[in-house]
């Protein structure tokens, strides 16, 4: 029996963990780093302990850690989730020989599908076709060189021991090969433990499917559909659904069939996904398969009214698989989008959420998070913080409740995708269901169209904010007056805000707003109606604010519009901006993982400087303009904040 389970994983799956364990009566142990200790997670289970050393996220690699915490607690069972130990075949060993229920997999078949050459070859042998590529012996580049004029380019370098898109890195030719390697590599080593890399075939125009398997330890294997994930973005996943549109059933049988065979190749037991890329025409290669649930299994949910993570359960105690299994019918449609913190750039965000205003949840709409309002976010872990995942009976249906979902969020603090979502979601060919896995790719810069707004717009959001900080604009004294009187002057009151890259630096005197560097005046008046809504006129044009905000960070919300500011200076006489010319700052908060220049270095705009690592993920600083490299302010494996100067190019 499993009676009390512990969670080895944080945020949203661990919540997500919870929930069922609490509707099936299993008690819940949770864990934490030392900055986690009062994360949602740790407040939904029964119980929870601090497992080290660090602030960071190491702790949650820590095995001995973790088995030490589930034996005090008579643990019966470990949950791994997904990502950190989930794929870990020493850790579920560990778990074995101290007779504590690894709820995935066997540790050998973890171990043989964590490898993809291995895996690969097993598939093939099954009969299922596998995309021609190779596992060289020799890691250095010329071995790598070599085979890429072998396959033909564009090439995929992959990690081994990779998953959720780390260490992939597409080749488009000789000259990309050097740089992609060592990229791949550090990725590869930093998220697995682990550099080595295999080479293969680049399929274009390709569709990524996945479909649902799981297995009892009885010999009983079955599917649960499919899902189409092939709107990815630096090959991770941000739109998942199911069924696949416009699949023919023909290859949706074929891709049932095979994962079947494969999973009885292998003898699996638990939950699990194979994954293929699937071409226009309708032939399929296997990619590799994930030994663990996925973050987009609520869509399978919807559409099949099952609990995976309750499945993994029954059979982790030894339970067979329901018989109706078999029987089970898709029915309707799900679409899940994955709400990351993430700049307009795709740079990562972080810091407080100072307001959290998640859609309500209903029949329709599911929300999975990890996070409350408040929380401070790191970079430490996956920016990923919560999943919107909505049903109907068509696809059509589907996308209605996901664009409604995305439209009614409010967030205050970091910055979040759910533009490019919005955007993602409305785009004709995404309706259409006419798309691969380049198709963000090809088509970014229609779907991250440059936020813009009114000069009226941004004027009457600064005057809010203006009276937000301790003016209160009512009252007939002087005393309570917003204008800055004074005896004999008026005093002129100004601030600063950032946004679209610009300063924008307004000055009120009196009733008169005025724009700086563009010699714009305006009227304005307006009041606060609570913490949120300002009423405002600006030369008469009415506007309806919803403000939320912190010392630094506003975001301002209209019916249709949403603005991003960051104060600059509070209210004080100008000061111009020191800023030194030619100086490149970093982006984000990060780990100083590759130097590509020199100081004294003629360069061109676009060419790449260094490499910067933040959220496990590796961040190319290139060249805004040419020039020639006149200061560098770092060492290589130094962490830098974000705003920080990191060079100045000498035009």
């Amino acid at each position: 029996m499993i009676n009390k389970i512990l969670i080895a994983n944080r945020g949203e799956i661990a919540c997500r963990i919870i929930r069922t364990c609490k509707r099936i009566g299993i008690a819940t142990v949770g864990i934490y780093a030392p900055n986690d200790r009062n994360s949602l997670h740790v407040k939904l289970a029964d119980e929870a302990y601090c497992v080290g050393p660090g602030e960071m996220g190491t702790g949650y690699l820590n095995g001995d850690g973790i088995l030490e915490i589930a034996l005090k607690t008579n643990s019966d069972a470990i949950h791994p989730g997904y990502g950190f130990l989930s794929e870990n075949h020493d850790f579920a060993q560990m778990c074995g020989n101290k007779n504590m229920i690894f709820i995935g997999p066997s540790p050998e078949v973890i171990k043989t599908m964590g490898l993809k050459n291995e895996a690969k070859k097993i598939m093939a042998e099954a009969g299922i076709p596998v995309i021609t590529g190779f596992n060289p012996q020799d890691q250095d580049h010329a071995s790598f060189l070599a085979l890429a004029d072998k396959v033909g380019y564009p090439v995929m370098l992959k990690a081994v021991a990779g998953g959720g898109g780390r260490g992939m890195r597409v080749v488009e030719s000789e000259n990309e090969m050097s740089e992609s390697i060592d990229s791949a590599k550090r990725e590869s080593l930093s998220s697995f433990g682990n550099d080595t890399l295999l080479i293969e075939q680049y399929v274009n125009s390709a569709r990524h499917i996945e479909v649902q398997i799981i297995g009892d330890n009885y010999g009983n294997v079955t599917h649960l559909f499919e899902r189409e994930c092939s709107l990815q973005r630096r090959h991770q996943k941000v739109i998942e659904e199911a069924p696949a549109p416009n699949l023919q059933q023909a290859t949706r049988d074929k891709l049932f069939e095979a994962t079947i065979i494969g999973g009885k190749a292998i003898g699996y037991c638990g939950v699990g996904t194979f994954e293929f890329l699937v071409d226009p025409d309708g032939h399929f290669w296997f990619l590799e398969m994930n030994t663990r649930i996925q973050v987009e299994h609520p869509v399978t949910e919807f559409i099949t009214g099952l609990d995976i993570v309750e499945l993994q359960i029954r059979v982790a105690r030894d339970e067979q698989l329901p018989e109706n299994l078999n029987t089970i019918q898709a029915r309707g449609h799900a679409i899940e989008a994955r709400l990351y913190l993430e700049n307009p750039d795709f740079t990562p965000s972080f810091g407080k959420l100072y307001h959290l205003g998640l859609p309500e949840e209903d029949k329709n709409l599911r929300i999975d998070r990890g996070v409350i309002e408040g929380d401070e976010v790191s970079l430490n872990y996956d920016p990923m913080i919560a999943k919107l995942i909505g049903y109907g009976s068509t696809r059509d249906q589907a996308l209605e409740v996901i664009d409604n979902g995305l439209r009614s969020l409010r967030i205050g603090g970091p910055a979040t995708n759910d533009d490019f979502l919005l955007s993602l979601v409305n785009n004709p060919q995404v309706r259409s269901g006419e798309f691969d896995t380049k198709f963000i790719e090809t088509n970014i810069e229609d779907l991250c169209p440059r936020q813009d707004a009114s000069n009226q717009l941004l004027a009457i959001s600064a005057y809010a904010l203006m009276i937000k900080s301790g003016f209160s604009g009512k009252g007939h004294s002087p005393w309570f007056d917003n204008t800055g009187w004074r005896l004999g002057t008026s005093l002129d009151r100004e601030i600063k805000l950032r946004f679209n890259n610009r300063i924008w630096d307004f000055t009120l005197q009196g009733n008169i707003l005025s724009l700086r560097e563009d010699d714009l005046s305006f009227m304005v008046e307006g009041e606060w109606a609570g913490l949120r809504d300002f009423h405002g006129k600006i030369d008469q044009v009415e506007f309806f604010l919803e403000i939320y905000c912190d010392q630094v960070d506003s975001t301002v919300f209209t019916s249709d519009q949403k603005l991003r500011l960051k104060r600059i200076s509070e209210f004080h006489e100008t000061r111009r901006s020191n800023n030194r010319s030619g100086t490149l700052t970093s982006p984000m908060p990060g780990v100083i993982v590759n130097v590509l220049v020199n100081m004294g270095q003629e360069i061109t705009e676009g060419e790449s400087l260094l490499v910067l690592e933040a959220m496990k993920t590796e961040h190319v600083i290139r060249a805004p303009h040419a020039g020639i490299v006149k200061e560098m302010f770092f060492s290589l494996g130094d962490q830098v904040s974000e705003g920080v100067e990191l060079l100045t190019i000498r035009k």
